[in-house]
């Protein structure tokens, strides 16, 4: 019972030991946080090239696409292939190439730009979902495929995708 009465604190080894474990638990915390900051890094830098996105696809979908179609019209892909160069390079796009149906663009800011166009209509299901409304319907806009990437630092950042309206304007 004396010796126990004797002991009064820790000795050195013991000391040490805790703080060896400390310093261990310390240093694992440490590592987590330069990863929590790259993450959050990157996940601000999507959420930037998402919102561009955005607003470059409604930047081309509201660009005078639209008209209005009051009759059908058998030459209406001919008036949209026309047109889409036109927009789009008002929009400062270079048009890149022409292939499987798709017109593609570039645009180089901040960041590199691709959209593809779909040339023809795109037909799609109606309210009952059984039967595919044709594109040459004249109470219907006509709806082209529209896909945006958006590149930073070689690799694609960002993408989204939508349709662009286009209907032919009623001649008076």
């Amino acid at each position: 019972m004396n010796k126990l009465k004797l002991q009064q604190g820790l000795t050195l080894v013991e000391v040490l030991a805790a703080l060896v474990i400390l310093g261990i638990v310390f240093v694992g915390i440490m590592t987590v946080f330069p990863q929590m900051t790259l993450f959050n890094n990157k996940t601000e830098a999507k959420l930037d090239t998402m919102n561009l996105a955005r607003q470059e696809m409604a930047v081309i979908a509201n660009a005078g696409w639209l008209g209005d179609r009051s009759e059908a019209d058998p030459v209406i892909y001919e008036k949209f292939a026309e047109k889409y160069e036109d927009t789009m390079a008002s929009l400062s796009y270079t048009k890149v190439s022409v292939q499987n149906g798709y017109a593609r663009f570039e645009k180089q800011n901040d960041y590199k730009y691709e959209v593809e166009i779909a040339l023809a209509c795109t037909p799609f299901l109606t309210e009952n979902e059984s039967s595919l409304l044709k594109c040459d319907d004249p109470t219907l806009a006509q709806l082209h495929k529209m896909h945006l990437k958006i590149y930073r630092d070689g690799q694609i950042s960002s993408e989204t995708y939508g349709y662009l309206q286009y209907r032919v304007e009623e001649q008076n």
